[in-house]
């Protein structure tokens, strides 16, 4: 009997499970996932008029004088504490030594004291049998005494609350009351001890010099973020950017246009400068010069409507107008001058272009002190 069909057959169903199972089955589940911001926030492509006005943006050549890449300076970082390790020995060794722990450090170990006191009497209390009132006893006069060191400290309110948030310990309301906290706390503070951190290197330090206590704060497993600072970075300072430019910015562009030369200013988060701003983005468009500012930009005239008005007739609600010694006019005298779509739509470009949220390559950053001083909370 001739086998070959069989055989034919049986390698051709092996060859199309194993595509089915090593490439088909892949593909569909990449392509369902989505871009995110790095913390589950989905990255979204533009729509409307602002995917329009990414077209109006190219065929004007705005990527000739403007770029859209932020580029850092020099950077420094804040080692910043969000949650205690465990035993508190190696935080502080981490630190520099039990001479340098900051008051509000000091006050969250207190507080995990209190917790911890406060749990030892629970169970003392618990007990249905072995109870032993001279344990009781103890345990209540170890409570008030771990309650005592938190009043002793005379910490304002906001450094208990964000002392509290770095111990990682939950009190009840009478015992928070005992240690002076609100029983019920209000949204502010809440919001307080939620994101509590404290700093405990400057802004000027760079990775050689913190490596070690981030190494020793790993191994206490305890909880911490760096933030980097920019001592030395234009774009920064300027408020043009608030981190680096990097590739996922450009993710959903169909020509990614990052920029040939900086004539004008950089754009990569012009869209965080333009909120409530489309009247001036518009009359800097039309007529750079129109507010009696030097600018290098070409005026776009034709990107918009010019409708001649005579001196008494009142300007429409849509026309763009400048204010120039406190007096409000046409940005053309005797005309009145609205945007087209395609102004309107290269305006919903512009403020898309958004880098005002981190991103897990391109964190936020810090501008640095006018002092080199350092940051430690006194």
């Amino acid at each position: 009997m001739n086998k070959a069909p069989l055989v034919f057959l049986g390698v051709l169903f092996t060859l199309s499970l194993s595509w089915w199972g090593m490439v088909y089955s892949p593909a569909i589940q990449l392509g369902g996932e989505t871009p995110d911001k790095g913390d589950g926030t989905a990255l979204k492509p533009r729509v409307g008029l602002a995917r329009q006005g990414e077209q109006v943006y190219r065929e004007n050549g705005c990527y000739y004088c403007h770029t859209r890449t932020a580029t850092g300076g020099q950077f420094g970082y804040k080692l910043q504490i969000t949650r205690l390790d465990l035993n508190g020995t190696i935080t502080d060794s981490a630190i520099g030594g039990a001479d340098k722990m900051l008051p509000v450090i000091k006050q969250a170990y207190r507080f995990k004291a209190v917790a911890k006191a406060a749990d030892a009497l629970k169970t003392e209390l618990g007990k249905t049998e072995g109870k032993s009132d001279a344990a009781i006893k103890a345990a209540k006069e170890a409570k008030a005494t771990a309650v005592k060191e938190v009043k002793s400290a005379e910490l304002n309110l906001e450094k208990n609350l964000k002392a509290l948030g770095i111990s990682g310990v939950s009190l009840d309301k009478d015992l928070s009351l005992e240690c002076g906290l609100p029983a019920e706390k209000n949204a502010t503070q809440k919001k307080l001890v939620a994101n509590a951190q404290v700093t405990i290197t400057s802004g000027i330090k760079q990775w050689s010099d913190i490596e070690a206590k981030v190494k020793k704060l790993k191994a206490a497993k305890a909880r911490f973020r760096l933030q980097p600072v920019a001592s030395d970075w234009p774009d920064r300072q300027n408020l043009v950017a608030m981190r680096q430019s990097v590739s996922r910015d450009f993710l959903f562009d169909a020509h990614a246009m990052p920029g040939v030369m900086r004539i004008g200013p950089d754009l990569s988060n012009v869209g965080g400068r333009l909120i409530g701003a489309d009247n001036d983005a518009y009359a800097h468009i039309y007529n750079p010069q129109s507010t009696g500012k030097s600018s290098h930009m070409p005026p776009y005239r034709y990107l918009f409507h010019r409708k001649k008005i005579t001196e008494d007739e009142a300007l429409p609600t849509t026309a763009i107008t400048v204010t120039i010694k406190g007096d409000k006019r046409s940005v053309e005298p005797g005309y009145a001058v609205t945007p087209t779509a395609k102004a309107r739509a290269l305006l919903a470009f512009l403020k898309s272009l958004r880098t005002d949220s981190a991103l897990p390559e391109a964190p936020i950053v810090e501008q640095a002190a006018a002092t080199s001083a350092g940051t430690r909370e006194k």
